[in-house]
């Protein structure tokens, strides 16, 4: 598989996974936390979603043109991804321990948090590994 393409399936599934962290939260009890906290099906949720989606799409479709160099502008963007998402896992746990809600009301959200981080990590090794050598062949007849 090409370097494009497992670049593009590993963004899909990073920004698939990050939408459904989203929706997965403002069903939690997370979304009653505060007044700034999405509702599921509310305009804020699919605000975000959509705010989300522009910020794969736009790079991805510059990539897929052609533009290589725009791999280093995703990188800067999934490491901000990562940051986000190990980030979010953080503070849901610290809500769970610290505050009214057990961990059992928020594991999808965490979870959904974990594999998000880990596809971005995954996302690295799409975008940065080395093109496979080519066999080295001998003329036998020189």
């Amino acid at each position: 598989m090409s370097r494009k393409n497992s670049v593009m399936i590993v963004t899909a599934i990073s920004a698939f996974l990050f939408c459904v962290m989203i929706a997965a939260a403002s069903l939690s009890p997370l979304a009653d936390t505060g007044s700034s906290a999405n509702q599921f099906n509310s305009i804020g949720m699919w605000s975000a979603i959509g705010m989300i989606l522009v910020f794969y799409l736009i790079p991805i479709l510059i990539y897929m043109l052609g533009v290589d160099a725009m791999r280093y502008v995703m990188a800067a963007l999934c490491g901000m991804g990562l940051l986000i998402h190990l980030s979010t896992a953080a503070i849901v746990l610290m809500v769970s321990i610290f505050g009214d809600h057990p961990l059992s009301d928020v594991t999808t959200v965490m979870g959904l948090c974990l594999a998000s981080a880990a596809v971005n990590i995954i996302w690295f090794f799409a975008a940065f590994r080395s093109a496979p050598k080519k066999p080295v062949t001998r003329d036998l007849h020189n």
